[in-house]
């Protein structure tokens, strides 16, 4: 066992497994939780997350990564995860809201579209940041508008495919 990315097809690899453990852990998934993934890559998280919740619903926007992932969940025998292709970095209103969203990229912003897309109660872990300093944050959805957020630990990912620009233009 190495504690190394994966390259998968179209450029794209896995998040280390040191880095997966971590965030299934920070996110505290139960039984009963229903759960978004944006960034399916190889399905492994999907069947993770999918082991420890109800079910998953996961999102990927490279047609062939989608194949593949459901492929790998077919083969592993999880029945409890659907993949979906499409851009999902903005947010994914099938199925909302979740009780986790685990994003498995990172983002320069968190869009306002998955802080909706969450119940009360419910954890989002997002990485934000551009290269070389990025935190993976879990968000926490304390009321119909309050928010709460941690800081878990930094590092450094590749930025989320098909993830909203943000303006840095200034007058």
């Amino acid at each position: 066992f190495v504690d190394t990315e994966i390259p998968l097809p179209g450029g794209e690899a896995m998040f280390t497994p040191k880095m997966e453990a971590r965030i299934l852990q920070e996110v505290n998934l139960k039984k009963h939780e229903t759960v978004l993934e944006i960034g399916t890559g190889s399905g492994y998280m999907a069947a993770l997350l999918a082991h420890k919740g109800r079910h998953v619903t996961t999102v990927e926007i490279s047609p062939e990564l989608a194949e593949m992932a459901e492929q790998n969940l077919a083969r592993a025998g999880v029945t409890n995860a659907t993949v979906e292709q499409g851009n999902g970095a903005a947010g994914w209103d099938k199925g909302a809201p979740y009780d986790v969203i685990v994003i498995s990229g990172a983002l320069e912003v968190l869009p306002e579209a998955f802080l909706k897309q969450v119940k009360v109660g419910g954890r989002i872990c997002a990485i934000i940041g551009h290269a070389p300093v990025m935190s993976v944050n879990v968000i926490t959805r304390v009321s119909e508008t309050a928010y709460d957020t941690v800081k878990v630990f930094e590092t450094n990912v590749k930025q989320l495919q098909g993830a909203p620009a943000v303006s840095h233009f200034t007058f």
